[in-house]
């Protein structure tokens, strides 16, 4: 039982009261980054958790263990609100910034008032010093919860605060490090059309799912492609599959390799495989958190970030070698955060310039 008396548990609880009003901010962004359906289901699933939780709550059903409430991670629904109106701004200024004009911009964006971020600056000190906690901090750690693996908006936006706890008026709109942080759930293959980036060129991006009851529907889509790219969030390490809690997701990766390496349609077509989140291993392992656990062929080998990258990029470049995948095809792989811009920007301009070259040779002028 919690000794209300400490000054410490005093100063949390009157925090967890402040902090009462993100739970309808939490509220009113999901219903924006989630698709109607969704919201139907949603809302019927509270409705049954209502309705159960009630039942437990009777002295027959109580129990003198605690449990845990589990959050899943927030992500954008590619059918949500957000997104719909995030594809007719592209469309409308042909994915070119500063395009449109301002009314044209007001057209466009939903008609929401601003009641999220008004709940968010009025809260904003008090995010920060709750977040700034030494005994938050050293709790999460003991739990293994790093919270760089979640799409961390609030988290952002509450560093980005001025001194006197106000979010500045920048902090309406999302920055480019914040759109990086943001999840786009993959249902279905996707397209992507980016115009007039530069003369001459028209990138179409094609968007598909890793997941397990997913893989078996793009593969045969893949036959005309220029490069196919496969991002392994390396940092996933210890972590478990959402669709099947039995399998760890760097082994699913592992799986997910094999399989497109064997795959004869796609032979024939360049791949680039990053190696992502870095940043995250790194903390990870400097956490305490070994990597042999998990992946039992590292056992005996130094529990340090370069040495595991060194080993993973071996490993899935053997497992392209044994493959039947033939050897004069191109295969790279980069260590990557896609958080960090300047280093996303370098390998996506290595990218351009390999697709630009197989282009020039397909049509002999190289």
């Amino acid at each position: 039982m919690r000794n209300m008396q400490d000054p410490q548990a005093q100063s949390f609880a009157r925090l967890r009261l402040r902090l009462t009003p993100l739970r309808s901010v939490e509220a009113s962004i999901v219903e924006s980054l989630s698709s109607p359906g969704e919201l139907a289901r949603t809302r019927t699933q509270n409705l049954i958790s209502v309705r159960t939780s009630r039942s437990s709550h009777s002295p027959a059903s109580r129990s003198n263990t605690p449990e845990m409430e589990e959050y899943e991670d927030v992500y954008a629904h590619p059918e949500s609100r957000w997104h719909r109106v995030l594809y007719r701004c592209m469309r409308t200024t042909n994915a070119v910034p500063g395009r449109a004009s301002t009314s044209q911009r007001s057209e466009m964006l939903p008609d929401d008032d601003d009641a999220p971020a008004v709940t968010l600056q009025a809260c904003a000190a008090d995010m920060r010093q709750i977040w700034g906690c030494p005994v938050i901090q050293q709790y999460l750690k003991e739990q293994g919860l790093f919270m760089e693996e979640q799409s961390g908006l609030l988290i952002l936006a509450v560093f980005s605060t001025t001194s006197n706890g106000s979010l500045p008026k920048a902090m309406s709109r999302p920055m480019a490090n914040d759109i990086l942080r943001t999840r786009v759930k993959t249902i279905a293959p996707t397209e992507t059309v980016l115009p007039n980036l530069e003369p001459g060129l028209e990138w179409r991006l094609y968007d598909v799912g890793g997941a397990r009851r997913q893989r078996a529907k793009w593969a045969p889509f893949f036959d005309d492609m220029d490069l196919i790219i496969v991002l392994v969030p390396v940092s996933a390490f210890d972590q478990v599959l959402a669709e099947d809690k039995e399998i760890n997701r760097l082994r699913d990766s592992f799986e997910l390799w094999d399989e497109l390496c064997q795959t004869k349609a796609l032979y024939h077509i360049p791949t680039l495989l990053f190696l992502n989140k870095c940043d995250l291993l790194d903390k990870k392992l400097k956490a305490g958190i070994r990597l042999a656990e998990y992946l039992t062929s590292y056992e005996g080998k130094p529990n340090e970030t370069k040495k595991a990258l060194n080993y993973l990029s071996k490993r899935f470049a053997a497992m392209r070698k044994d493959s039947t995948a033939p050897q004069n095809t191109p295969c790279y792989i980069h260590h990557t955060s896609v958080v960090d811009i300047e280093t996303t920007h370098t390998v996506i301009a290595y990218v351009r310039d390999k697709i630009i070259l197989g282009q020039m040779r397909d049509s002999y002028f190289v």
